[in-house]
């Protein structure tokens, strides 16, 4: 296979960059994702035969906090940003640039042209409003980055900073949240993972199917973690509803549910889906649940924006476990820290 590598990532696009990118990009459940390279710290290459990224690599490549928020940034936006950071790579020679952003596999940038050509896969349009993924810190002015500080003073009324703890989520717990929610799909079928026909899954029916998936055995921090991701009321059993709940927030499962592709899901194809993992004789009120939380408008499909929101919504510090991992949110304190000395300085030069 191909070796993930995170070298040299202050002046190029590198593939473990893209990885982790695109991964923090369906976490977030946003439409594209941006990550300055300073905050993927491993710089080395992996073998190209290594099977698992494990807890530690994640650790060894995103050790920071790397608070991540999604704002609603225009197409010209993301590309005068993307070229204001890589513009020092351009240089004879190279100059390294920690702000340099690392971009998901549905963003393209042109070398020639000095832009974003494609957001989300499609042409890119410049007055269009995407969902997009960020270094929280970088909206208050790390790195200095123009383009993006000139929309954020803009913009502030969608940047609250009184509301920045809620809306901050920490790289890589939510990496972890993420594959500890996609492996479900992974896994295959319900009837795949509860084997002996008891009517839920349990952790140790997990156990056997991560480890029949993964052909080598697994740690128990992997399965607590994959468990708590599934297990909506905390009683230690995966029933079907909680199943095609935590499939609803693996974007692979969604693309593989939009069958028609035009990137909304209605109920035949998330009724097709769910016969899919559930069963042929699967109870139809799972799926009006479902509706009746993401399709708050009765429109009569689920549009991804509403999925971005329940999956903001549905994301708790406290669901995942990282060793060695803090929730003192040090970056978020930091930047209140840094504003309000920098308003204070203001208000005082104003008063002089």
């Amino acid at each position: 296979g191909e070796a993930l590598s995170s070298k040299t990532n202050r002046i190029q696009q590198t593939s473990l960059g893209t990885k982790l990118v695109s991964s923090l990009r369906d976490a977030l459940g946003a439409d594209c994702c941006v990550l300055n390279a300073g905050n993927i710290r491993g710089n080395k290459v992996y073998d190209a035969d290594k099977k698992y990224f494990t807890y530690n690599d994640i650790k060894t490549e995103v050790p920071f906090d790397a608070e991540m928020v999604v704002m609603p940034l225009p197409g010209k936006v993301i590309s005068e940003t993307v070229k204001f950071t890589r513009a020092k790579s351009f240089l004879d020679p190279p100059v390294s640039f920690g702000g340099y952003m690392q971009i998901s596999d549905d963003v393209t940038f042109d070398n020639e042209t000095q832009s974003v050509t494609h957001i989300a896969g499609q042409p890119i349009d410049p007055d269009k409003i995407y969902s997009t993924g960020i270094l929280f810190m970088v909206m208050t002015g790390v790195d200095n980055i123009t383009p993006l500080m000139d929309w954020a003073s803009q913009n502030s009324h969608l940047f609250p900073m009184d509301a920045c703890s809620e809306m901050g989520r920490p790289a890589k717990l939510l990496l972890v949240d993420y594959f500890s929610k996609a492996i479900w799909y992974q896994m295959g079928a319900f009837k795949d993972i509860d084997v002996d026909n008891k009517g839920h899954v349990s952790a140790a029916d997990v156990k056997a199917a991560a480890e029949k998936h993964f052909g080598d055995s697994v740690a128990q921090i992997y399965v607590d973690n994959v468990m708590r991701a599934a297990d909506v009321n905390k009683d230690g059993k995966i029933t079907k509803d909680e199943l095609l709940r935590v499939n609803m927030m693996n974007a692979w499962a969604r693309r593989d549910m939009d069958l028609n592709k035009d990137g909304v899901l209605d109920r035949e194809e998330v009724e097709t889906f769910a016969k899919k993992i559930l069963g042929d004789d699967f109870d139809r009120t799972l799926v009006d649940t479902m509706f009746a939380q993401l399709d708050t408008e009765k429109k009569g499909h689920i549009e991804p924006r509403a999925v971005e929101l329940w999956m903001t919504n549905s994301f708790t510090l406290e669901g995942v476990s990282v060793p060695g991992q803090t929730l003192e949110r040090g970056e978020i304190k930091a930047v209140k820290e840094r504003l309000l000395e920098r308003s204070n300085s203001k208000t005082e030069e104003g008063g002089g």
